[in-house]
């Protein structure tokens, strides 16, 4: 006499099968994200050098005017303290 297959060993290895599938669509869209990024990073850098250093000069000076403009807010609320 044959024995019925257990149903739940049947769903087990579809799950096993959708699950292996699914995990190898992330490990694609992981290396394809990977890739995206890089691409993203060599533009930025291209697009930084085609600008030249005026470009950075700008971005720092902002950042150094915003920080003074922070210190200088700061001394003075210290100095109201006192």
């Amino acid at each position: 006499m044959v024995e019925p297959e257990n149903h739940t060993l049947v769903l087990l290895r579809e799950i096993r099968e959708t699950v292996g599938g699914i995990a190898r669509v992330q490990d694609e869209h992981g290396q394809r994200l990977a890739h995206i990024e890089t691409r993203i990073d060599e533009m930025h850098e291209s697009m930084v050098t085609g600008l030249g250093l005026a470009a950075h000069a700008n971005i720092r000076h902002d950042t150094v005017e915003k920080r003074l403009t922070d210190l200088t807010k700061r001394v003075e609320r210290l100095e109201q303290q006192q």
